[in-house]
């Protein structure tokens, strides 16, 4: 996880398209939960979103009730998706990006006010993040479904 917190904060903004650099934080914890269940998914989905949250969030528990959430979903996602099937998990995480940059916006414009438009921010930051992450999890999946087939 800090590794991706690192790659996430410091090089990615550099290199995607106005500044929309994808979350890494969050497809590992969709494709996390999507292995694991709803269970332990919270419990990975939470703690990414605090070291998020001390990291580069604007207050505590925005990113932690955020990827909580998401991680919660794609944990009961998965019981209804084959897991050796990638189609599944990218859709996952397709869906999951714009459920989490939801609340996330919600969060903030409910504390601090409407700074950006929704349509606008749905157009010009959740659709481009969640494209990037659908292709990312074609990286980030298999690596962790062998790995974790290698565990048990």
């Amino acid at each position: 996880m800090i590794v991706f917190l690192v790659l996430q904060g410091s090089f990615l903004p550099f290199y995607f398209v106005q500044r929309v650099a994808p979350d890494l934080l969050l497809i590992f914890v969709v494709c996390l939960a999507f292995l694991w269940g709803e269970n332990r998914g919270i419990v990975v989905g939470v703690t990414a979103g605090l070291l998020q949250d001390i990291f580069y969030g604007p207050s505590l528990g925005f990113y932690a009730l955020a990827k909580m959430l998401v991680a919660y979903l794609a944990g009961l996602t998965s019981r209804e998706v084959y897991k050796d099937q990638l189609i599944g998990p990218m859709i996952t995480v397709f869906m999951a990006t714009f459920a989490h940059e939801f609340i996330v916006y919600f969060l903030l414009s409910f504390f601090w006010g409407n700074r950006i438009g929704f349509f606008y921010a749905l157009e010009a930051l959740f659709l481009p993040k969640a494209v990037y992450h659908f292709f990312l999890t074609i990286i980030f999946y298999p690596l962790l479904y062998r790995a974790e087939q290698k565990r048990l």
